[in-house]
């Protein structure tokens, strides 16, 4: 067991473009990335490779995932070994003997689940509330988001399927649901984006993250958080709505288009097309002070109380509070 201190990816939920992630992981050889990816803050376990090189097209795909406190990765080597470090005292991080390769992984709250590259959906870790007893009639998939307490898979057909805690809806799927592209499960609630372009939230409703605006009109991407959700226009412009406080919901009037984005817990981090990354919310613990000397980045995810993100050289640079350490 090594020490480690915490410098990857936090996120509740995942955003998937299914359909391309699909085709380009089964039916191509995967990329070798250029070199090993460097990691400006903290240490980590040794990886063959990260998924630098897949970051560039699926930036938000969900090879690279982190709960409240572990981190998982698939390497991209032939192989797609799943990767796991942080805290492991719900067992989140052992991935089961025999897994193979993996096409998609998401890190919820204290469990983690992966796509196998067959397509079979392996969850582990917490399972109180049933959040890691995949269906047995699920069949393949192409995405899964794992949330606080319930997981959302997407089957190759397009149906939706979630499971574990709903005592919020977040597990309720609207029954005339069509087939869907993208999810991304938060907290308490659950996003989705059907394959048109329609932008369904349902779940916990508290502060009006399920709201979804009437004029938002068709969406090629969701990021869900704990009380506020966000989605990418299908012309780039961000929307964020649900919980205002410290304007994390606030898109900067000069943002401009927007190509990813990453939605923590008070704070709200979105990346342009010329890959400037912008971040807005509280700021309490520096998660939103950008480093001068970032530039381009194809990634990033945004936590609880920091934010990292993925440059195009596969470096992870990190800021905010990064004081929590973990075993791995």
């Amino acid at each position: 067991m090594a020490s480690v201190q915490l410098c990857g990816f936090i996120s509740t939920g995942v955003s998937a473009y299914a359909a391309r992630l699909w085709q380009a992981l089964s039916h191509s050889a995967p990329r070798q990335p250029a070199q090993k990816p460097k990691l400006r803050c903290g240490r980590v376990p040794r990886m063959s490779a990260l998924v630098q090189a897949m970051l560039a097209d699926f930036a938000s795909s969900g090879m690279v995932s982190t709960g409240v406190r572990h981190t998982c990765a698939v390497e991209a080597s032939e192989e797609r070994q799943l990767v796991c470090f942080g805290s492991n005292e719900h067992g989140e991080c052992d991935v089961p003997p025999g897994l193979g390769p993996v096409v998609a992984v998401s890190a919820g709250t204290h469990h983690t689940c992966a796509v196998a590259a067959g397509g079979q959906l392996r969850c582990f870790g917490a399972n109180l509330f049933g959040e890691c007893d995949v269906p047995s009639h699920l069949g393949q998939v192409v995405a899964v988001a794992a949330g606080s307490r319930h997981t959302c898979a997407i089957a190759t057909d397009g149906r939706l399927t979630c499971f574990g805690y709903n005592g919020y809806g977040e597990c309720s799927v609207p029954p005339k649901l069509g087939p869907v592209a993208e999810v991304s499960a938060g907290f308490h609630h659950t996003c989705v984006v059907e394959t048109d372009g329609h932008l369904t939230c349902f779940g916990y409703n508290g502060y009006g993250e399920c709201d979804v605006p009437e004029d938002l009109g068709p969406v090629s991407a969701v990021f869900v958080g704990k009380d506020h959700t966000c989605a990418i226009r299908v012309d780039g412009q961000l929307v964020c709505f649900g919980q205002t406080e410290d304007g994390k919901c606030d898109v900067p009037a000069s943002l401009g288009q927007v190509v990813t984005a990453s939605v923590g817990t008070w704070h709200t981090c979105a990346v342009t097309a010329d890959g400037q990354l912008t971040c807005f919310g509280y700021n309490g613990h520096r998660a939103c002070d950008v480093p001068e000397d970032l530039g381009p980045v194809v990634a990033v995810a945004a936590g609880s109380r920091h934010t990292c993100a993925m440059k195009a050289d596969g470096e992870l640079v990190c800021f905010g509070s990064l004081s929590t350490q973990q075993t791995a």
